[in-house]
């Protein structure tokens, strides 16, 4: 029997490439009661600090930040051009702005707090961060952890076009750990940390006012959201049991399962 703090002997850091790769009760991404805490944990670092931030904007102390769009694009470079034509090969139209945008917000939220940050690695990683989501895909979100099943898809591929394997594991892990609720920028790197910052930003509107209102406007001009829940499958009893994604999707009760969708087989189906 699980104690509350208790870890499985083959450990790694909640989200990483290593950590999907564990056995046992909690392989294919399946949380601890201890990991279910720091998703929890997370979830409310996040929250307090967009407390601060609406508090602070209604009292004027906010200098937002702002960039022409057109200065940060990403480099042309092989890994770019690689990491993006196979999103646009494997990826639907929504899952496409949604990555653009989560790209663009964590870009701008690293102007925000003046972060040194690598754009090829943040690029790559936040334009293939919900490929374990789109066409092609070996397992589904019932199956295994979507996101570690993307970063693995993705360093796969990537690895397989012949770029340096240590880059591609970075992009790989900023995949695996952005739904981790928060991810430190002086633990995982800059661009781990943004990933998340940017998916977050667009999903659930965080960090949005520290982004110039005019470059929002023209991201979701350029960009526009669409159908974004369902992009995501972001569908209760979809996910398989246990992950991040069945996690986070429990916390909010209210969200319903569109009608005809089979929902994940319960044990012994």
């Amino acid at each position: 029997m699980e104690t509350f703090w208790e870890m499985p002997e083959n450990t790694a850091d909640m989200g990483t490439v290593a950590w999907g790769r564990r056995s046992g009760q909690f392989s294919n991404g399946r949380l601890t009661r201890t990991e279910k805490l720091k998703v929890l944990t997370n979830l409310g670092r996040m929250g307090m600090l967009e407390a601060l931030d609406s508090f602070r904007g209604k009292l004027g102390l906010i200098n937002t930040f702002g960039a022409d769009l057109e200065g940060l694009q990403p480099p042309e470079t092989a890994l770019v051009r690689d990491a993006l034509d196979f999103a646009d090969e494997v990826q639907n139209l929504d899952l496409m702005r949604h990555s653009w945008r989560t790209y663009y917000f964590g870009l701008l939220l690293g102007g925000y707090r003046k972060l040194t940050v690598d754009k090829e690695i943040l690029f790559c990683a936040a334009i293939l961060h919900d490929v374990g989501l789109a066409s092609g895909r070996a397992s589904e979100p019932r199956d295994c952890c979507f996101v570690v099943h993307g970063a693995e898809r993705c360093q796969h591929h990537l690895v397989g076009q012949g770029h340096d394997r240590a880059k591609v594991h970075k992009i790989a892990d900023a995949i695996g750990l952005h739904l981790n609720g928060y991810v430190s920028a002086r633990r995982y790197g800059a661009e781990a940390h943004l990933i998340s910052r940017g998916a977050m930003c667009d999903v659930f509107g965080m960090g949005q006012r520290r982004i110039a209102q005019n470059v929002r406007k023209d991201i979701f001009a350029r960009y526009p959201k669409g159908k974004l829940n369902d992009a995501l499958e972001i569908w209760p009893g979809y996910h398989l049991a246990g992950t991040r994604a069945d996690f986070l999707i429990s916390l909010e009760p209210s969200r319903k399962k569109p009608e005809g969708l089979k929902a994940r087989p319960q044990p012994g189906e």
